[in-house]
């Protein structure tokens, strides 16, 4: 099997950040994407990045339903006996957790996500095998000509 250019390894990674065949191209500087597309060696290389990208993607899930479901509520406590904070003391607390933040008059009001609603997804997410890749989602769209310059 053919190894790839840099220019082939970067048309891979615009294709599977983007999805399109022609912000792909412009990213990597290759010519025609569509006919990249086609070549065995690519295929496999969009694959391999596609589980890499679902792998990180859900690392990144369930590091924020983490969070959510046993994340610190200390600061947005603060908040609610703050009078006037200043913008350099609101940039330094974490609000992850808040969904909405109400002011009424001389009040605030603080709604937070729902903790256990974050647990029963954090628990089903990691029970559950991943039905499909992003790669499978794309690659169905081009066969159905969703792709642009002529993929």
């Amino acid at each position: 099997m053919k190894k790839l250019t840099k220019k082939e390894k970067a048309f891979c990674v615009g294709f599977i950040n983007s999805g399109d065949i022609s912000e792909a191209q412009a990213y990597s500087g290759v010519k025609d994407g569509g006919a990249l597309l086609c070549r065995e060696e690519i295929r496999d290389e969009l694959e391999r990045l596609s589980r890499v990208y679902n792998e990180s993607v859900a690392c990144t899930a369930s590091a924020g339903l983490k969070k959510l479901a046993m994340g610190d509520i200390s600061d947005a406590v603060r908040l609610l006996y703050e009078d006037n904070p200043d913008n350099e003391t609101l940039r330094s607390m974490d609000f992850f957790m808040i969904s909405e933040i109400r002011r009424k008059e001389n009040a605030v009001e603080i709604k937070f996500f729902d903790r256990i609603k974050a647990l029963s997804q954090l628990s089903d997410n990691t029970s559950k095998e991943s039905d499909g890749s992003i790669y499978d989602a794309i690659m169905a769209s081009v066969e159905k000509g969703g792709g642009n310059n002529g993929g």
